[in-house]
Parts: C-alpha cells; structure tokens; sequence
C-alpha cells in the first residue's frame, strides 16, 4: 500500500509542474477536487509540399531531312551554234544590144568596130564556214542537293539551392531543478520553468534554372549549319572554238561583143530598117548571199541522284516540370500552460487505476509491458503517445480527460 502511495505522490507531483502553492485563478474551483495547470506540448501534423525544382520548358528536336532516289538527266554535250551558208540567188534578165545601126548597110565607110564589156553578172559575196570544235572535259555533276542542317543546342542549366522550412521555429517549455535557495515548505513551489526557443529546421532543395543555350546567342537554341551540294565528275562535250564564217567577194562577169559605131566627124547616114542586134543573158542579184543560224540542242545521258524530299524541321514538345516532395511539419495547436484541468487527486490514484490504464492502453496497441500497477516510464510513454492521437494534453500525466478516453470511470 505505501507503494502504492509513494507512486500517486509521485504521478501527482509530476501534473502540478506548474501549480502553484496557492492558486487563486481556478475558475469555478470545487471542494474535495485535485486541479492541475499541465504543460502542453506543441501539436503539430505532417504534410507534404511539392517543391518545383525544374519550371517546365519548351524542348525542340530536328526532325530529319527525307531524301529519295530518283533518275535524272545531265548534260553529256552543250548545246552550239552551227552555220550554214546560203549562196545569193539570181534571176536572169535577157537584154537586146544594138551593134549594128541601120545607116551602115548604106554607108559601111562612115561607121567603125569596137570591143565593149557588157556585164552580165554583178560582184557579189559569198561564204564558207568552219565546224564546231569539241572537247571533253570533266564536269562535277550534282548527285545529292544542297540543304540546312539543323542541330539542337543543349539546355544548359544553373544549379540553385533553397532552404524550404520543413519545421518552423518555436518555443518549449523545459523544467528545470529547483532552486537550492527556495524557503517554501511545498517542494513543488520552487521548480524552475524555463522557455527554450528551438529553431527551425531546414531541408536543402537543389533546384535547376535554365541559363539559355550555349553559343552567342543564349535564346536561340538551333544552329543552322549549310550543307553543300555532293557531285560525281562526269565527262562533257563542251565546244572549244566555235563555228565561223570566211567572207570572199566573188568578182563581175563581162561578155565581150563587137559594136559599130559612128566615126569621129561622120554624119549618121539616114536609113530605114532595123539595125543588127544580139541578145545577152544577164543575171541581176535577187538575193544576197547570208549565214544561217541553226542553234543544235544539248545531248543528256541518264544519271541516279537523290532529290529532297522533305527538308529538316523543328518540332516542339512540352516538357514537365520536375517536382520534389517534401515532407514538413505544420503547428496545429500552440502549446503552453493554457488552463487549469481536474486531475485525480491523490488518495484516488491507486495502483488498481494505474493497472487499468495499463490494460486499456495495451488493448489498444500502445503498451507493450506487463499490467503491474507501476507508472514505469514505459507506462507515460505509452500514455503520451495515446493522448497525442487523440489531440489531448500530451504530457504523460492522467487527468479526467485521458481516462473518459480510455473508457475508465472512477
């Protein structure tokens, strides 16, 4: 039994840390009734915050250029310039010449002969020209096109770090030893109460931030870069002197006849009849003579290239942001000495209702030991963590509250 004694002395002093000797603001205080202002721990409960370490970003790829196979043409021999000459065209003209006139049948003495030139084709120009000279030479030949190539430059990105407050600073309440100068005849008059401030804790997040790309540009994340053109040498007819044309001038054609003619100081006898005449072929230039122009096609043999398709292009995907769960803890309820709470008083508490509070709290999972009717450390552990469950004054002590909890009357 004065175990028993000892033990609820002891449970009861442990509630009244913060009583006073005497107390005067208990608010409808009763006779016979034990009261206690209690510490009450901080409560607080776990959430969880998603921290945003990568914003969300616009990633751009290449899409690849599409090449196909195709047969084509190519220029085996140039196209050239012949000429071709054309020779003057005539038409011919009959002329009747007098050589004889009708007065020399009467007076043949009065008249003499002479040789004259008569012309019967004029100068004219003709032409002659030369053949087109080729040579073969190599010529690149165009197999594969020319396009752009596209490179998408990395994301380049600026490690961060930030402190996230994953528990906020607060304040505690710590009991100290009594002081060794205290006169007061209640030992419990001289405990010591000391607020403790406890700082916050942190947990450090690396975070990324976009810097731009590399190059000179930090916002333009494509470089472009020109590809050229792939060729195979082929051989080619090309023409190394052209065709041209030899001008000559072909000279005057004469027939030569014999006219009579009146002697110097002789008088024309007067007769009747036609004279003597003789007819001469003339030609008379209709057209001259020219160069024709014939311009010869280029000659193609087949050849095997590739031809583009589709050109490259940039396509844009969205990328997610990258997010971290952090784990924080959040005050729910500060904690403190907030009332006055009834409490069992001394002759009340027996090792019976320590034993019941033992059971009951084994029933529920929370005590591991034997039901003994001692309040072992174990036994305020257990009764600590069943009033934090329940939201009540989670210090270890059993008051009124705790036991309506528990399903125990007294």
């Amino acid at each position: 039994m004065l175990r028993y004694q000892l033990l609820t002395l002891f449970f009861v002093s442990a509630a009244l840390v913060a009583a006073v000797a005497q107390p005067t603001d208990i608010p409808n205080a009763q006779a016979g009734k034990c009261y206690a202002k209690c510490y009450v721990p901080d409560k607080y409960e776990t959430v969880t915050e998603q921290i945003m370490l990568r914003p969300e970003l616009e990633e751009t790829s290449v899409v690849q250029p599409v090449f196909e196979t195709a047969t084509g043409q190519y220029v085996s021999k140039e196209s050239y310039v012949r000429l071709v000459p054309v020779p003057a065209v005539f038409d011919i003209v009959e002329e009747k010449i007098l050589i004889s006139p009708p007065g020399r049948k009467t007076n043949p003495a009065a008249y003499k002969s002479v040789q004259e030139d008569v012309l019967i084709k004029p100068a004219t120009r003709s032409y002659s020209v030369t053949e087109v000279v080729f040579e073969t030479v190599e010529e690149p030949v165009e197999v594969e096109p020319a396009y752009m190539l596209l490179e998408v430059l990395p994301q380049r990105y600026e490690p961060v770090t930030e402190n996230v407050v994953v528990r906020p600073a607060s304040t505690k309440w710590i009991r100290k030893k009594s002081d060794r100068n205290c006169l007061g005849a209640d030992p419990d008059d001289c405990f010591v109460w000391c607020l403790v401030e406890i700082p916050a804790q942190y947990q450090t997040v690396f975070k990324q931030e976009p810097i731009g790309c590399e190059g000179e540009d930090p916002t333009d994340c494509v470089r472009y870069t020109p590809v050229a053109a792939k060729t195979n040498p082929k051989p080619v007819q090309k023409v190394k002197t052209p065709a041209a044309a030899v001008e000559r001038m072909e000279p005057a054609e004469y027939q030569s006849i014999a006219r009579w003619v009146l002697q110097p100081g002789a008088t024309d006898p007067a007769a009747n009849g036609p004279g003597e005449f003789i007819t001469v072929r003339k030609k008379v230039l209709k057209t001259p003579a020219a160069i024709r122009q014939d311009t010869i096609p280029a000659e193609y043999k087949p050849i095997v290239r590739k031809v583009l398709a589709k050109p490259p292009s940039l396509q844009t995907e969205i990328v997610p942001a990258q997010y971290a769960t952090i784990t924080k803890r959040r005050l729910v309820r500060k904690g403190g000495f907030p009332e006055w709470r009834e409490i069992i008083c001394g002759e009340k508490m027996t090792g019976y209702t320590v034993r019941q509070v033992q059971e009951a709290l084994k029933a529920l999972g929370y005590f591991q030991g034997a039901a003994d009717g001692v309040l072992s450390p174990a036994t305020q552990k257990a009764i600590a963590a069943f009033q934090r469950e329940r939201d009540l004054a989670a210090d270890g002590n059993v008051d009124f509250e705790t036991l309506r909890a528990l399903g125990i009357g007294l």
